[in-house]
């Protein structure tokens, strides 16, 4: 590894020089100059320039495991570099002397950095190291390839505008290893291990289902309606359902609008899972927040176990897909008109401070959305919430005949309750 890539500019003219002299054709070429400057700065009867043009990082090493536990440990793992080259000939000598000594000092560089592709520190040409002093004992090893440039892209290498076409060929040097930061920690010794096999794959939901229950008015027998994702309000049972479900352990994981993280599950969950089916319960809470209506989306967490050689449990957790699902609000009670035509719906939740905003909570009877109390006191036709788990409306509503039946809905974060009738006074 190094941390200067000139040394490896170096390297390669050092290479040359070398290889070169020894060559029977060394007299048509001397005195030799190899320079790494570039073509159209390149000066002298026999000179050989050879130019890095690009640098690329080399794929096989943007992942390698730092070898301590330093942050961030992209610091801390060496960087692969691949060098690209152009490698020509340029000559001062007067007509087509100087083209020819352009061939053979190109021909008798290609000849060098094919006979010695792969540089590093045992590489000598009559007896002399070919790495610079700098580079000695550094272990580093370096290829040497030839670009299979085309003709006719070559010459966009080479020339610009309407200058002549020139002679040029193209070279790969790899991998170059930039040297990383001096790690300060250290991985602990690994002194025992263990091999586990697991035949199932990670858990997939598909999605969720609920059934919501109601009576029709002038029924005495509900009716249920399979609903897909699922409704259910707090204390409402959910399925989610899919493929490899079942473990050592299974529980959820909830995305909501109220949660900056997933959050799993407590108890009051009460998940039970198959190999397809996770049945649940929705809780009242998740960790320290409130479940209010809203859309959420549920991840399945399969834990197995296995027992590692020192007679230690250790989990092996996989997650699922998130799948959507409706926490709707909960109507347990809407209680007849009192003298002053009030109507007093209980369930929830109506009121949160964190989840529930000032304009989350609709309330239509019939086809009429009410408006929120303006004043001190509930007016006909509006509605105020009490607390989390009551609000109430109050009649006469516009279009609402005394003695007839409507709908009634509460609306919040956009989670509609199940169906529920009242009866005009």
């Amino acid at each position: 590894m190094l941390l200067d890539i000139a040394l490896v500019t170096e390297t390669l003219i050092s290479l040359l020089n070398k290889q070169i002299a020894t060559s029977p054709e060394k007299g048509k070429v001397s005195p030799l100059d190899v320079r790494a400057s570039p073509p159209d700065k390149l000066t002298g009867d026999h000179t050989i320039g050879l130019y890095l043009y690009h640098i690329t990082e080399d794929a096989q090493y943007k992942n390698l495991e730092p070898s301590g536990l330093d942050v961030p440990p992209v610091r801390f793992t060496p960087m692969g570099l691949n060098l690209f080259y152009q490698l020509t000939g340029h000559s001062d000598l007067a007509g087509s002397a100087g083209a020819e000594n352009e061939h053979t000092m190109v021909g008798l560089a290609m000849k060098a950095l094919h006979d010695y592709p792969v540089i590093d520190d045992s590489t000598q040409i009559a007896g002399v190291p070919v790495f610079p002093t700098s580079l000695q004992g550094t272990n580093n090893r370096f290829r040497i390839v030839l670009q299979p440039v085309q003709h006719n892209e070559a010459m966009t290498y080479w020339t610009a505008g309407s200058l002549p076409m020139r002679l040029a060929v193209y070279y790969q040097a790899s991998v170059v290893l930039l040297e990383p930061e001096r790690t300060v920690s250290r991985a602990g010794r690994v002194l025992t291990y263990g091999v586990f096999s697991f035949v199932r794959g990670a858990p997939y939901l598909q999605g969720s289902r609920s059934t919501v229950t109601f009576t029709l008015p002038g029924e005495t027998t509900a009716r249920t309606v399979d609903v897909r994702p699922a409704e259910a309000p707090v204390t409402g049972k959910i399925v989610f359902f899919g493929s490899d479900l079942s473990g050592d352990e299974t529980t959820l994981l909830i995305v909501g609008p109220q949660l900056k993280d997933a959050v799993e599950v407590g108890a009051q969950w009460g998940v039970v899972a198959s190999e397809s089916e996770i049945f649940a319960t929705v809780g009242p809470t998740l960790g320290l927040v409130t479940v209010v209506p809203g859309m959420y989306s549920a991840i399945a967490k399969v834990i197995e176990r296995r027992i590692m050689p020192d007679n230690t449990v250790r989990d092996f957790p996989k997650t699922s897909n998130a799948t959507p699902f409706v926490v709707t609000p909960l109507i347990t009670a809407v209680l007849p008109p009192d003298l002053s035509q009030r109507v007093l719906v209980k369930g929830g939740v109506f009121q949160d401070a964190a989840g529930i905003g000032t304009d989350a909570v609709e309330v239509f009877v019939g086809g009429n959305s009410l408006p929120v109390k303006a004043g001190a006191t509930i007016n006909p036709g509006e509605f105020e919430i009490l607390d989390a788990a009551n609000l109430r409306f109050r009649y006469p509503i516009a279009g609402v005949a005394s003695g007839s039946t409507a709908p009634f809905r509460v609306i919040i974060n956009g989670a509609e309750s199940a169906p529920n009738w009242v009866t005009a006074p």
